[in-house]
């Protein structure tokens, strides 16, 4: 009976202390109540467009544009080309081969637009493998 009624002491406990018990699940937690969302932007690349999603963020956003070259060519996707008042290059670019795909995330700190191409040169001439992608 003593033992029944100490381990129900100690479960109690373990109730009211948190981590009495061992967790240390507020430990895991980060200090900011704010979720980390990433806006998804998806790319389809064929051998004649790359398609977008949405073509528009806001300024702040994190954005996670996922990249899928579902064309039977090698593309390129270049996403801004100038660089912003800070001096640095904004953006990135990618080579994908055919089926393949890959992911970049991007903290839009500024407003502004930022062009995207395909810089293979057959792809250079076709209208539908450029477009802007703007920054609210």
């Amino acid at each position: 009976m003593r033992l029944w009624v100490f381990a129900v002491a100690v479960l109690a406990a373990a109730l009211v202390v948190p981590g009495a018990l061992g967790t240390t699940r507020g430990a895991a937690r980060p200090n900011t109540t704010v979720p980390e969302v990433f806006w998804p932007v998806y790319v389809t690349i064929t051998d004649a467009r790359i398609s977008l999603n949405r073509k528009t963020a806001h300024r702040g956003d994190e954005v996670r544009f996922t990249i899928r070259n579902i064309g039977k060519k090698l593309h390129t996707f270049s996403l801004g080309d100038k660089k912003h008042s800070l001096g640095r290059q904004v953006g990135f670019s990618a080579t994908l081969k055919p089926r393949e795909e890959k992911v970049f995330l991007l903290y839009l700190d500024y407003r502004g637009e930022l062009p995207y191409r395909s810089t293979i040169r057959a792809d250079l001439k076709k209208p539908g493998m450029r477009g802007i992608f703007k920054i609210l």
